[in-house]
């Protein structure tokens, strides 16, 4: 069976919709709690990516795509060090570290990561961003 889903969001700089056709079956999916999909549905990155737009804290992330290394650029001093966090499309963490920037500039080697896409989730104690990023 094919399904269809989508959402359109409102911001200040016009609308976001999100739309994704997958496969799902009675194989894939469970009557309980759970549910499990197969097929290409399309994750939670969306609403979560989108949470961020909300922040004070404005964060630029260049260059995206990269080949070994990007950087996450603040518009002001992150006091407290940040937590680092990076997930592959199956949610697995495959990178996760926790630093100290005297400057407004991130830096973060991923060198060693295949070429894919993964969620970056930055976090500090008053701070949480998360953006999607393609390696290529």
């Amino acid at each position: 069976m094919l399904s269809s889903q989508g959402i359109t969001t409102k911001t200040a700089e016009g609308y976001i919709i999100s739309q994704t056709i997958g496969q799902q079956s009675i194989i894939g999916n469970s009557s309980n709690k759970e549910i499990v999909m197969q097929g290409f549905q399309q994750s939670l990155w969306g609403s979560y990516i989108a949470s961020t737009e909300k922040t004070e804290i404005v964060t630029r992330t260049y260059p995206n795509p990269f080949k070994d290394v990007v950087n996450f650029e603040f518009s002001q001093l992150m006091p407290n060090p940040i937590e680092i966090h990076v997930f592959d499309i199956s949610g697995r963490l495959v990178f996760s570290k926790e630093v100290k920037i005297e400057n407004t500039i991130l830096t973060i080697e991923l060198a060693k990561l295949p070429r894919s896409e993964y969620l970056v989730q930055l976090q500090t104690t008053n701070f949480k961003y998360y953006t999607k990023l393609i390696k290529l």
